[in-house]
């Protein structure tokens, strides 16, 4: 069981946490690491998460066999083979593939948290197979939540809590203890929170409802996506 748990609510915050030897789970639920996590399940060999649209087309002119995906204002980018809907990223599509993936939020959190020990990508998806996970971990334990825009999300949080919860008997800082009461509160209606919520709304708006249905699914899949090296593997 780790030794301490923490979240931290935006990508802006974590260069206020040391997270030199520690084990850090990204969550970006609408819908980066949800969709990381579906592409993996269904056979991506490796995901190299990017900052910028021009570095995963110079990244992936060097790779053959290997896809682009992303977004920019949750729009697929012009020019790029993927979106970053989950529903997407079909075993059809992905297997034996390669996939350089840039969002607006989730792998600029993956990018900052590569100094940590272990760095592992949560969704509801995977929430079992990742606390099974965490439940093993001796050390400190760092959430972190990839927000929207630098800011706030309620579903990343959402996401912590979960692993807070099912993770008892462990010292909580405060921001873990509020993470555990917004998952409490929403527990039993995860679409509901994703439909009413900042981000949800935009999801949306912009005519990917359905990926909000999707992004709630609890336990879908048994695996565990970690970021060695730069690359994302299983």
């Amino acid at each position: 069981m780790p030794a301490s748990i923490d979240v931290v609510f935006t990508p802006d915050l974590l260069p206020f946490s040391d997270l030199t030897g520690k084990t850090v789970v990204v969550t970006d639920i609408l819908r980066a690491t949800t969709t990381i996590t579906f592409a993996m399940a269904n056979g991506a060999t490796a995901i190299t998460p990017v900052l910028t649209p021009e570095d995963a087309f110079r990244l992936a002119a060097d790779q053959p066999n290997t896809l682009i995906g992303g977004e920019r204002g949750g729009m697929k980018v012009d020019g790029f083979d993927l979106g970053n809907s989950p529903r997407e990223y079909t075993q059809a599509v992905v297997s034996d593939r390669k996939i350089v993936l840039t969002t607006t939020n989730g792998t600029r959190t993956l990018q900052a948290c590569r100094a940590a020990d272990r760095v592992l990508v949560g969704s509801f998806l995977n929430l079992r197979a990742i606390v099974d996970q965490l439940a093993q971990v001796e050390g400190e334990l760092v959430l972190a939540c990839s927000g929207r825009d630098g800011g706030f999300c309620t579903e990343d949080t959402a996401f912590a809590g979960a692993c807070v919860e099912v993770l008892a008997g462990t010292q909580l800082t405060d921001a873990a203890e509020t993470a555990k009461i917004l998952y409490q509160t929403h527990r039993d209606d995860l679409l509901g929170m994703l439909r009413n919520c900042y981000h949800g709304r935009h999801v949306a708006s912009i005519g990917l409802g359905e990926d909000l249905e999707f992004c709630a699914q609890m336990d879908l899949v048994d695996i565990v996506p970690r970021l060695v090296g730069g690359r994302i593997i299983t």
